[in-house]
């Protein structure tokens, strides 16, 4: 067996035109293989499994081995093939709908061709098992794809992302406790402890990566959180303040102009 394929009516999507997957597979090595496309009207996303051969998007050539993925983008002309000594192995799926030319422009991907050491092997054979899954509904479908597609792309951008842009994980530890606790008192001293660092060394680690102190961000936030409570309920400001847990609603005040720019009292006129 050359290849294993699995097709799809859009009568099989809930909303086709939204997402829907045309094709889907696994190719066993063959000298033979090759697929041309011309201005391809779908996505197709693969990963190679074993073997070799080479990728040609709009007549730019990229040689693609067993460990990478590649994109084949909507809208250009596709063609590749198989080296003849070492022919692909690979796993793949073809995709299209307004929900596929979202993600790829939230994730950046329109430009991305040849994705070397980008391991999507898990979420394609995940996407792959739910293709040859039946019977499901056209509901099911496509709730259980899209998902899927959806982590498939995420995993993607992740992995893209340069290593410099990576927040260690004691920075994102501290942001998530402050984002959680904007109605309770911290100090740095207490955080730093929660994330096993020095006081100096979360200072200066949480400003190299959200560009401001961790006190500045966790106030910041609750002048959010006041905010919306401010426009958004009619809890009297002393109550606000307390629930935000300022010591007086004087300090609150203050505080809150010259984050805002505005009184607490504007937003209630």
């Amino acid at each position: 067996m050359e290849e294993l394929i699995i097709s799809f009516l859009p009568e099989q999507f809930q909303f086709p035109d939204i997402f829907r997957i045309e094709l889907a597979g696994i190719t066993y090595p063959f000298a033979g293989y090759c697929v041309k496309r011309e201005h391809s009207q779908i996505y197709s996303i693969e990963y190679v499994l074993s073997g070799s051969g080479e990728i040609q998007i709009d007549g730019l050539s990229y040689q693609s081995e067993a460990g990478d993925s590649y994109i084949l983008p909507k809208n250009h002309h596709h063609f590749y093939w198989s080296d003849k000594r070492t022919p692909f192995h690979k796993i793949w799926i073809n995709v299209s709908g307004t929900l596929c030319d979202q993600l790829f422009d939230v994730y950046h991907l329109h430009q991305r061709y040849l994705l070397k050491s980008v391991d999507v092997k898990n979420t394609l054979e995940a996407l792959i098992k739910v293709c040859q899954e039946y019977p499901l509904t056209p509901t099911q479908r496509t709730e259980k794809s899209s998902i899927l597609f959806h982590k498939l792309l995420l995993g993607i951008h992740q992995q893209l992302r340069p290593k410099e842009e990576l927040i260690p994980e004691a920075v994102q530890k501290a942001k998530l406790i402050l984002d959680t606790h904007v109605q309770t008192t911290l100090t740095i001293s207490d955080l730093a402890s929660q994330v096993n660092l020095s006081s100096s060394q979360l200072t200066r680690l949480f400003k190299r990566y959200f560009h401001q102190t961790p006190y500045d961000y966790f106030l910041t936030k609750k002048m959010e959180m006041a905010e919306v409570l401010l426009s958004e309920t009619r809890l009297p400001i002393q109550e606000i303040s307390d629930r935000l847990s300022f010591s007086d609603e004087h300090y609150f005040s203050t505080l809150f102009k010259q984050k805002m720019n505005r009184t607490p009292g504007s937003l209630r006129k």
